[in-house]
């Protein structure tokens, strides 16, 4: 497997060094059909694929490798610090290092756009992964296939091993297994072209014409532009999307006709087979209800980074779920440390997994993989059958804003404002006034300006806390200076499109805390690796901006939503 290893590590550091600039100036680009060649290997049928449709421009990679320029001197000086340990002696006999050091002699002893483009790897590359019937294959454009060969030959020259270069119908090829293993690696560099798949060694003769471009499918991603088509629908970027169909999938493995069988030869199909008709039946109907998931990025720019994944659901189930969202409005942007948001309905939600979960009771399962099920759809019954309290039930979300948050304090302290969003807000102050002692006192349904909650009722020394009910919130606001938006924020009217979970947060401000806590509680230290992961911790900091999800229900399905931004 030394040979895999050693175009895993080169690919794989090209990989890591282009996947930083996954970019472009617009945040939706026109494609051409056939813009990628490797889309014509790529069966218009396969079960899954994520491919581009044309290369990331230079200019961009080199927005991107700049930014992460300071990373990446980083990852530089351990191979320095490797190479030094591995001359000493310190890797003798120690064959991955061996591997480690013949690939960095090859790179320079660098981690940089320059040192792989030597060896014939582009950061422009494009790139395809599929399935033949559920097999992977990856395929990758490259810029010089003699320079990847000579860089091979010369690693190989280093490690004091070559692997046998096979051969069908003239084209070369390697095939990596383990002794007894019914299932091989196999890797050739073709045409501007580096291949890669893993199939059963029993399928060879059907497999390996298709892998080595020798035989072509008579319809493929190429000539259905199926892929450009999915972008322009759905607002997906051509740097990246893909589809994977569950309900192919399953049949693939379910169904004992599928060319995955085929390829798999007798003793593994026979593993897949144990399933009878009714288990079959039963998991084709689960899958039934979310087909079909398709991913892709968004929005690319030079300082943005977004990308959607988007999964079906049958229709009348993804209408219930749309059903169970509040109007609770979405996280807000801007500046604070975090701001979330949830907005369900409590009450609806526990009709709706009373519902589903009575609906299992009455048609249980019978396959014996999914008994399991039934038992908790039992469990699920008796526990949301004890009533709920009325401030629970009549709960509608709940939004946080987050500006302040001090790890090292004695007391937790932060700065920030909380709102809950309920149908009823007196009922809910009513309850609390008869729950906490001197909550009473406080009078919020008759309040304009928010309340200080007095220590003796938090429990907590030095806690700011300032409560305020309206129409259809209650909000507290953490820290006296917050206390004049928390009536703004528990009132803000925003329209909510079926999200029910948003987070919003400052990455860089986040890996600080990490790092605060981690120090208070003292589990770091002073290892190579650790010095290893603070210089890119900080390097990550100087660059990092926001990250944001947004999880939303529609009548199709489940959309989410993600975006990242850099300084």
């Amino acid at each position: 497997m030394k040979f895999a290893r050693t175009l895993a590590l080169i690919v794989g550091a090209a990989l890591v060094v282009s996947a930083c600039n996954r970019d472009a100036d617009e945040a939706l680009v026109s494609v051409e059909a056939n813009a990628n060649p490797l889309l014509a290997h790529v069966p218009a049928d396969t079960t899954y694929v994520f491919a581009t449709v044309e290369p990331v421009p230079k200019d961009i990679t080199d927005v991107y490798i700049s930014r992460f320029q300071p990373v990446l001197d980083v990852m530089s000086a351990q191979v320095d610090k490797f190479r030094a340990d591995y001359a000493a002696g310190q890797f003798e006999n120690d064959q991955m290092a061996r591997l480690a050091s013949a690939v960095l002699d090859e790179l320079g002893g660098e981690v940089s756009a320059e040192s792989f483009e030597k060896l014939g790897i582009s950061l422009q590359a494009n790139s395809a992964f599929y399935a033949n019937g559920v097999f992977p294959v990856m395929r990758i454009s490259l810029a010089d296939t003699g320079k990847l060969r000579d860089a091979i030959a010369r690693i190989e020259t280093k490690m004091g091993f070559t692997l046998p270069e096979k051969e069908l119908n003239g084209t070369g090829y390697w095939h990596v297994s383990e002794t007894g293993m019914p299932v091989g690696v196999y890797i050739a560099i073709l045409d501007q072209q580096l291949a890669m798949a893993v199939f059963p060694v029993s399928a060879e003769d059907k497999l390996l014409p298709a892998f080595l471009g020798q035989e072509m499918p008579a319809t493929s991603m190429a000539s259905t532009n199926a892929l450009a088509i999915m972008n322009s629908t759905k607002g997906y970027t051509g740097y990246g999307s893909g589809i994977v169909d569950l309900q192919k999938l399953a049949n693939e493995m379910l169904d004992e006709n599928s060319a995955t069988h085929a390829y798999m030869g007798a003793d593994l199909s026979m593993q897949m087979k144990s399933l009878d008709p009714v288990c079959v039946a039963e998991f084709r109907s689960m899958i039934d209800k979310a087909p079909r998931m398709t991913m892709g990025t968004t929005l690319l720019t030079t300082n943005e980074i977004g990308m959607r994944y988007e999964l079906e659901i049958e229709n009348s189930l993804a209408s219930g779920l749309l059903g169970l969202v509040s109007d609770t409005p979405a996280a807000i942007e801007g500046d604070q440390l975090v701001s979330a948001s949830l907005a369900v309905r409590v009450g609806k939600l526990r009709n709706f997994l009373l519902e589903k979960a009575n609906a299992m009771m009455a048609a249980p399962y019978q396959c014996e993989q999914l008994q399991s099920l039934n038992q908790k759809a039992e469990e699920l019954v008796m526990q949301l059958n004890i009533p709920m309290p009325p401030m629970v039930n009549n709960l509608m979300g709940v939004r946080i804003s987050m500006d302040e948050f001090d790890p090292k304090a004695d007391i937790v302290k932060g700065k920030g404002l909380v709102a809950l969003h309920v149908d009823k807000p007196e009922m809910f102050v009513g309850m609390a006034s008869m729950m906490v002692p001197g909550f009473d006192q406080l009078d919020l349904a008759n309040q304009t300006e928010p309340v200080r909650i007095p220590e003796s009722i938090l429990r907590m020394e030095g806690l700011e806390v300032f409560a305020l009910m309206g129409d259809s919130a209650i909000g507290a606001s953490v820290g006296e200076e917050n206390s004049g938006g928390l009536e703004a924020f528990m009132n803000l009217k925003q329209q909510n499109n079926g999200t029910f979970l948003s987070v919003s947060y400052d990455m860089a401000k986040q890996m600080e805390i990490q790092a605060a806590m981690e120090d208070t509680l003292q589990i770091s230290t002073k290892t190579a690796a650790h010095e290893y992961s603070e210089a890119v911790r900080e390097a990550y900091t100087a660059m990092l901006g926001r990250s944001r999800v947004d999880m939303r229900f529609t009548t199709s399905g489940l959309v989410i939503d993600n975006k990242v931004t850099f300084k």
